[in-house]
């Protein structure tokens, strides 16, 4: 819905707000960023089962989320002089959605009578039945492969048998005494002898058509059952309902393919099995048309083995061939029983002779399957491909699996539903209490709860730059900091662990989302728990156990996860899709553009970079009326600093005009910059002379790195208690610092950003290598561009964030001299070591 003018325009254009009022927008949109971050994980708290909520929680919550969401669009766009109007845009977009919703709209193709795969994912069930829709999850979402294909839709089936009257008929023939197999056949005549409407031979026409086109030509076809609560929990139909294969791919043949998956509605297993309550409306019939998948080898992963559930195992059966064969059971498949935990060690094997191998042949010649008789269908590496997939299933569906795949080149899944699993007996109270008391524990009582639950597996340690493609499925992520970049693990992980941030952080909420077990803010995770060490993860008690606690294990698989069930749980799901999820977890990509946001969590994740990128710079370009705001500050040294006080930057008993000094400045931020910068006694000190040499270098420069963001002539810090922002420049450097500490990790960063220098090239890469080493060991995350150097540091609690800072102003200090002092690459070492010598008291009485 569009609005004849946009209500963000709270500002006439060119005009520019004041330090403090900017601030105080900053501020306000901290807060209301942490206030629906709260508020998702109350909702994700509620989808979990953590407590009962009804359909006036889900209105509710809507409201609040839609209008603290357009509040924080609102504070960006006067932040930042309504740079990014396109936010409003996006947000319309997702709060109407939002509120369709939760008056339970279906949405805008609930009459569509086929609807592709690509527009599907599994909020569609009730429109595409069970099968469509979990597949088109898991290939538009969990972006494993899947066939393509489009739905002919409930809409579908209820226009074709209303158009024949069919409802009415097949409801007299069920209400009567004959046999179920001759109700059966006479509905079956019925659905022979109907006719398609048009509108319907339209669409799958339409459908046909782009299916053809994806597929890059004519392909082999296979049409589907996928009935609306087939595969449920309750009632799983399996076997009960036909699927055509081979089918040409000509409008005439889909049609009767689909006419026989109806028919098999009304077949006497399906009749028997749904009862003589069932009427014809019940269970209405949608159907999938996609390409024949072509594969050497088929087969069934059961997420669990049916036979010993409570055993952390998984079963992969199959054979040479076509799934079709193995799932009616006319061919002995092998059997491989793998273990859970990655990296999923096989346990058990049965394997199934060739039966066709000729007498004539040695006992270990090749078979022109390229195996020697005997050999196992499946390598080990496809085995742990298969167990990877059936484990990020499980975890995405939230319980145990039963998967029909196909194997070419990789894995294609055909099918994944509910495995029925008789119920899981939980460890005797007297036997677990006897493996805890015996376990080793690793951590204790650390860490802040981001979601509940129990996980075992390995540790790996991951950071920003790992390939969530290499993160092991089942691991334990252990991490120093909770960035948004880590959420691809977040879904393949068993636990995530981090050192930093807490439960209302961006990754927390992407834990709660998969509902990975998570605890953030331990403080020292990555020291106590090494890389590849077992480990058992207790979030509820906050405990780290040495190993395999196979009770706890058992316990957690025990317990009945019916969170799926009721229809406001599904309407929450729903609701959840367009808020909790992030896709623009990297603001360094050219895709993080207000454009792209396409939740509520993105337009949070948007608005607080650019909230920050707008303070960090928002002095820039200033007029010299700075200089009337300014009071210049008294230091022990000769550097002349002058301060802009955006509210209580100053303590106060400081004077009202004329300069200050440095015991009167209130900014936590500041003040532990100037303490570390004050630490080294040649602080104080003119930079080395240049030569010759090194000045003609210095010349050819870019101007812009040397003279950096514009502010009149001295040294400027903008300050408020919790907030600096401070350009030095020191010689021929420019040192610019934007650092916000608050009691909630989740919004403190720290900017650091290091330009200009006069000595030769050489010089200036080699100092700039420097600073990013000493800075990667401070919790900070890098960029270095030839002799420019950029930093960010998030999610430091306060006792960091004033270690760090103290650190960054020695730092700074001691850089100064470095572009003359260091004669050759070897010295990077030197100062390195040299650097580390004069913080080692520092890291004795913190962290390093």
């Amino acid at each position: 819905m569009k609005l004849p003018a946009n209500p963000f325009l709270s500002t006439t254009k060119g005009e520019t707000a004041s330090f403090a009022s900017s601030f105080r927008l900053f501020r306000r949109l901290l807060s209301l960023n942490n206030t629906v971050l709260e508020k998702i994980g109350r909702m994700e708290g509620a989808l979990a089962g953590e407590y009962v909520f009804d359909r006036k929680f889900l209105s509710e919550a809507v409201a609040e989320l839609n209008e603290l969401v357009r509040e924080v669009v609102s504070c960006l766009g006067s932040l930042t002089n309504n740079r990014y109007l396109v936010l409003y845009d996006c947000y319309e977009e997702i709060a109407g959605k939002l509120s369709g919703l939760a008056l339970e709209y279906a949405g805008p193709y609930d009459r569509s009578l086929t609807l592709a795969y690509p527009l599907l994912n599994s909020d569609f069930e009730e429109l595409v039945g069970g099968k469509n829709a979990v597949l088109s999850e898991i290939r538009n979402r969990l972006h494993l492969r899947t066939p393509d294909g489009f739905a002919i839709t409930a809409a579908a089936y209820r226009g074709f048998m209303e158009a024949n009257g069919l409802f009415a008929a097949i409801d007299s023939i069920s209400a009567g005494t004959a046999s179920s197999r001759d109700r059966s056949a006479a509905i079956s005549r019925l659905i022979d002898q109907a006719r398609f409407p048009e509108v319907l031979v339209a669409a799958v026409k339409d459908g046909l058509k782009e299916l053809l086109n994806r597929a890059g030509g004519p392909a082999p076809l296979a049409v589907r059952s996928s009935g609306l609560g087939e595969d449920a929990e309750t009632r799983s139909f399996a076997g009960q309902f036909h699927s055509v294969l081979a089918v040409r791919p000509e409008l005439s043949s889909v049609l009767e393919a689909y006419r026989a998956v109806i028919t098999s509605r009304f077949s006497v297993a399906a009749l028997e099995y749904l009862g003589p309550a069932a009427t014809s409306r019940d269970l209405p019939m949608a159907a999938g048309v996609q390409p024949m998948i072509q594969g050497r080898i088929a087969g069934v992963t059961y997420s669990r083995v049916p036979e010993s559930p409570e055993k952390n195992q998984l079963l992969i059966t199959a054979l040479r061939g076509s799934a079709h064969d193995l799932v009616s059971g006319r061919r002995q498949a092998e059997r491989f029983v793998l273990s859970r935990l990655w990296p999923f060690t096989p346990l058990s094997s049965e394997l199934v002779v060739e039966e066709d191998f000729p007498s004539t042949r040695k006992a270990l010649d090749m078979l022109p399957s390229g195996l020697r008789r005997g050999s196992a269908t499946l390598t080990p590496k496809e085995l742990a491909k298969l167990a990877e997939q059936a484990l990020l299933l499980e975890k995405t569906f939230g319980e145990a699996q039963d998967i029909e795949w196909a194997l070419a080149d990789e894995p294609v899944i055909l099918q994944s539903r509910a495995l029925s699993l008789p119920a899981k007996p939980p460890p005797r109270p007297g036997e677990l209490a006897a493996e805890l008391a015996a376990a080793t524990p690793l951590m204790s009582g650390k860490g802040q709860v981001a979601q509940l639950g129990i996980a075992a597996g390995r540790v790996v340690h991951v950071d920003q730059n790992t390939d969530p493609e290499q993160f092991p499925v089942g691991a334990i992520a252990v991490a120093r900091f909770p960035s948004p970049q880590l959420s691809p693990i977040v879904w393949r992980a068993a636990a995530m662990i981090t050192e930093i941030g807490g439960p209302t952080g961006h990754l927390a909420t992407i834990a709660r989302e998969y509902r990975t077990p998570a605890l953030f803010g331990t403080g020292e995770a990555i020291n106590l728990l090494a890389e590849g060490a077992e480990v058992t993860v207790d979030v509820e008690n906050k405990q780290v156990y040495q190993g395999i606690i196979e009770g706890l294990v058992r316990l957690h698989a025990a317990e009945q996860d019916d969170y799926r069930a009721s229809q406001e749980l599904r309407i929450l799901r729903r609701i959840l899709r367009w808020v909790a999820p992030i896709t623009l977890s990297d603001p360094t990509s050219r895709d993080f553009k207000a454009e792209n946001c396409r939740t509520f969590h993105d337009i949070l994740r948007f608005a607080h970079e650019k909230a920050i990128d707008a303070l960090i710079h928002f002095h820039a370009d200033r007029s010299g009326s700075q200089e009337e705001l300014s009071r210049s500050v008294r230091l022990p040294i000769p550097l002349k600093l002058r301060v802009i006080d955006l509210g209580s930057g100053l303590r106060p008993e400081a004077p009202a005009t004329g300069a200050i000094s440095m015991e009167m400045l209130n900014s936590r931020p500041l003040n532990a910059i100037l303490h570390g910068f004050l630490k080294d006694d040649q602080g104080g000190r003119e930079p080395a002379p240049l030569g010759l040499r090194d000045i003609l270098a210095g010349i050819s420069k870019p101007l812009a790195l040397l003279t950096g963001p514009a502010y009149p002539g001295d040294n400027l810090g903008i300050i408020a208690e919790h907030y600096c922002n401070l350009c030095l420049r020191l010689g021929y450097h420019l040192n610019v610092v934007d650092a916000y500490m608050s009691p909630d990790p989740d919004n403190n960063y720290i900017y650091f950003r290091f330009a200009g220098g006069m000595a030769e090239k050489a010089k200036r890469e080699w100092r700039a290598r420097l600073i990013s080493a000493i800075l990667s060991g401070l919790y900070f995350k890098v960029e270095r561009k030839g002799d420019l150097v950029i930093a960010k540091a998030r999610n430091l609690d306060i006792p960091r964030m004033e270690r760090v800072l103290v650190r960054l102003g020695e730092l700074i200090s001691f850089t100064r001299q470095l572009d003359v002092r260091m004669r050759d690459e070897a010295a990077i070492e030197e100062f390195f070591q040299r650097f580390l010598v004069s913080i080692k008291q520092e890291q004795d009485g913190g962290e390093g």
